[in-house]
């Protein structure tokens, strides 16, 4: 049985490999399916084409919120091309919406809820011996008009039992600085408010020094990777862990550039962590910040105080790594003095650069939550978030604002922030 996984366009400007379809067609391929990948950002080659040299009798489609609209393009697609089809999409946008997008979308025959390779390969087997799907636990499928959801599956454990990703699939070189990405764990047990995890969860699992490192040589040798970025949601999570991957990277003297790139948390930084970082080849940090308004960090249930995260931003700046945060505009207890906090935040900690974004709600958090008793919604689409906006870009908007902070005072000053940074070179 042949699989075609395809990767939609998004709207982000960092563009990375997707690695989730990279496990997926491993594990495929580790089971004898012949699976190839598609990242509509990177292959110049034809869709068309491809479905008609290929013939897949399934395909398989990745979505999150930022790529939707053009996912349900490519969907209508592959349909009018191949109406015998069989279309499965997953990724974090079906786990948040559940039966309600096969209910609107009649092209969809079904959609993953939740971490992906599992649920995946039983549902190829089955279709292959033509066995009733009703068992795949993590499925939403169509049968016979109806639209019907499976339990829920258990996460993956352990993670080293899944196969590296099939970057073999893809044209990593086109990725060029990009290209090295990893993901050494899953999951994330802190509370922040904002915060939707709806494929990897809350329960963090990670791989073992071993398999991180034997994935990472992998890379270097098969793809000649220089810079590697690291994924995780909390890589910190497991001090331990951590040292033992960092002190393997830095002993291998792979002259590889490590960038920690997905937000580590300020309160798990240690001295020897850094150290460890830097002797590895790491040469900028992230840090996962998102107010610097302590009144606002306690809102959002970001369990890290002011005080924590300056004194690690200078610490990580002391032992020579750069130090980026990520902050947002808009959160509950933001108000217009936002622009002046921030401004005063990066003259004062001299931070080397800031990811700036609009605060967004997602469904299922309790930010979404607070929206819902404490602010109001400004008339975008909030049943399938087609205008919902993610990026930290220039035109990014609110979905909503308070008495507190009105819409165009949000947009205002998230415009007024970008200025500030950008002039002081510090906009990422």
């Amino acid at each position: 049985m042949k699989t075609i996984l395809i990767q939609p366009f998004g709207s982000h400007s960092h563009i990375v490999p997707p690695l989730g379809l990279g496990y997926v067609a491993a594990v495929l391929k580790r089971k004898g399916f012949e699976a190839k990948i598609f990242d509509s950002s990177m292959q110049n080659s034809s869709l068309e084409d491809l479905l008609h040299v290929h013939k897949p009798e399934i395909v398989g489609i990745s979505s999150a919120v930022a790529n939707v609209r053009h996912a349900f393009e490519l969907i209508g697609k592959v349909k009018v091309l191949l109406p015998e089809c069989f279309i499965v999409v997953g990724g974090p946008y079906p786990s948040l919406m559940g039966e309600s997008l096969l209910a609107r979308h009649k092209e969809i025959d079904a959609a993953v809820i939740g971490e992906g390779e599992s649920t995946v390969l039983e549902l190829f087997e089955r279709l292959q011996n033509r066995k009733e799907l009703d068992g795949v636990n993590g499925l939403v499928f169509r049968c016979d008009n109806e639209v019907k959801r499976n339990p829920p599956r258990s996460i993956i454990k352990p993670l080293d039992s899944l196969p590296f990703p099939a970057r073999e699939e893809l044209p990593i070189s086109l990725y060029n600085e990009n290209a090295g990405v990893i993901f050494t764990s899953r999951g994330c047990p802190y509370q922040c408010i904002f915060c939707s995890r709806p494929v990897f969860g809350r329960e963090w699992r990670g791989h073992s020094p071993e398999y991180v490192l034997e994935e990472i040589d992998h890379m270097r040798r098969l793809h000649g990777i220089k810079y590697l970025s690291f994924l995780d949601d909390n890589f910190t999570f497991d001090l331990e862990r951590a040292y033992k991957i960092l002190d393997g990277v830095g002993e291998r003297k792979w002259g590889l550039g490590l960038y920690f790139w997905n937000g580590i948390r300020p309160d798990l930084v240690t001295r020897e962590l850094l150290l460890k970082m830097k002797k590895a080849g790491c040469v900028a940090i992230n840090y996962g910040l998102e107010s610097v308004d302590p009144d606002v960090l306690a809102n959002i249930k970001k369990g890290v105080s002011l005080d924590q995260a300056e004194k690690t931003i200078r610490l990580t700046k002391e032992i020579g790594i750069k130090a980026n945060v990520f902050l947002m505009i808009g959160n509950p207890g933001d108000d217009i003095r936002v622009v002046e906090k921030i401004n005063s935040f990066v003259e004062r900690v001299r931070v080397d650069g800031v990811h700036l974004s609009i605060a967004t709600p997602f469904p299922g958090t309790e930010f979404w939550n607070w929206v819902e008793k404490n602010g109001r919604w400004l008339g975008y689409d909030r049943e399938e978030l087609l205008d919902w906006p993610v990026d930290d870009v220039e035109g990014a908007y609110p979905v909503f604002d308070t008495s507190e902070f009105k819409a165009e005072e949000k947009v205002e000053s998230y415009t007024k922030t970008r200025k500030l940074l950008s002039k002081k070179r510090l906009l990422l």
